[in-house]
């Protein structure tokens, strides 16, 4: 507690070690890796919260799934323990990157040194995603879900609790009538994209609408946007605190965001911090969030926005439809050599109805379950 009175919660987004730096983890070495500044925000907070974007895991179990699986050692927990993180939100895309038994490992790596989690779970009926702790004369409330990845629980297999609409909202009206403060870490979003998606937006809405007083994106790796919504706070992308390094100038920056609750009012401050030699991180000596602000003004201009989604996702789509084909050796490396050649080659092999059918499996629920359903039948037999 600060000696004016004040109480805060500090919360940062995905944090976890690199081949880099993954030394200094298991030593806990905080000062070198995140510098005085930083560590003096940690200390002078009553509580503290990060997200863990990966398993503590000994255990050589890995989660078959696209994209990069990260799994460090459980050592590595020494560094959350010295920073003084208090909860670890465990409800991402990658804490079951170690299989069933890297997300049981991770929890104990983290009762071991004391720092409570919530998020995950070692089933599906045992995930504990939201606490309730008194801050000054303040209830707060913190509630942490993800969107679906490789990440589902079962009956049997420990995943993170889910994107539910109705459940979600639910939960969130019934929890708002304890508390007086609600806050809601949601991982998701489209990775590397400066602003919501209209169906992101539209989730934030809802969940605000039943009671959620400030909602905070992770997942995407860059600095998004904000906005206030019928009083609550939205940032739509936090940005990393420390993590691997994909984009130079976006993924290697991010905000802490200190919450401070004093007798009168509740402040939000954002602090920019970057990442050096993608290994550190250091408060930056020019807070210039400039550029954060201009996309926040025009996050209502839907014309605008849309059309940067458009052209995002354009440049995404050559993998998708490539995804929807076996491809030979060989295209492979034609793709890499000749890339614009091969996407136009790709594009002009669809017919109509290629695209027509890919779309309606995507909208259609029924088709979608059912093309679920049956990869994962597929799959089961295949690994």
């Amino acid at each position: 507690m600060n000696k004016d009175g004040k109480k805060s919660i500090v919360i940062v987004g995905d944090t976890f070690p690199t081949y880099a730096n993954m030394k200094y983890f298991c030593d806990g070495n905080t000062e070198l890796l995140f510098g005085e500044k930083i560590c003096d925000i940690f200390a002078k907070a009553d509580l503290s919260i990060c997200n863990l974007e990966g398993a503590l895991s000994d255990n050589p179990e890995k989660c078959n799934k696209v994209g990069p699986v990260l799994v460090a050692p459980s050592k590595a927990v020494t560094l959350y323990k010295n920073l003084g993180i208090d909860y670890c939100a465990l409800a991402n895309n990658h804490i079951t990157d170690g299989g069933h038994q890297g997300v049981i490992d991770t929890m104990n790596a983290l009762k071991q040194v004391g720092i409570q989690f919530i998020g995950a779970g070692c089933n599906e009926n045992e995930i504990n995603h939201f606490f309730i702790f008194n801050l000054g004369k303040y209830k707060v409330c913190l509630y942490n879900v993800s969107e679906t990845f490789f990440n589902r629980p079962s009956v049997q297999k420990a995943g993170v609790w889910l994107y539910d609409e109705y459940l979600v909202c639910k939960e969130i009206s019934e929890l708002k009538q304890k508390c007086d403060y609600l806050i809601v870490i949601y991982h998701g979003g489209i990775e590397y994209f400066r602003f919501p998606s209209p169906e992101m937006k539209k989730r934030f809405h809802r969940m605000a609408d039943n009671g959620a007083n400030m909602i905070l994106s992770q997942h995407t790796h860059c600095i998004g946007c904000e906005e206030w919504y019928k009083g609550a706070y939205l940032l739509y992308g936090q940005g990393n605190f420390l993590f691997r390094d994909y984009l130079p100038g976006a993924t290697d920056e991010g905000l802490i965001l200190e919450i401070v609750f004093t007798e009168e009012k509740i402040e939000v401050i954002k602090h920019l911090v970057k990442c050096i030699d993608k290994s550190f991180v250091r408060y930056s000596d020019v807070q210039d969030l400039s550029a954060f602000v201009q996309r926040s003004d025009m996050l209502n201009n839907e014309m605008y926005v849309n059309g940067e989604l458009q052209r995002f996702c354009m440049r995404k789509l050559q993998r998708y439809l490539g995804a929807c084909r076996n491809q030979s050796e060989l295209f492979k490396l034609a793709r890499k050599l000749f890339p614009s050649l091969t996407e136009w080659y790709l594009l002009k092999t669809y017919r109509l109805k290629n695209l027509l059918i890919i779309l309606f499996a995507l909208r259609s629920e029924q088709i979608r379950e059912e093309s679920t359903v049956s990869l994962e039948v597929l799959l089961k037999d295949k690994l």
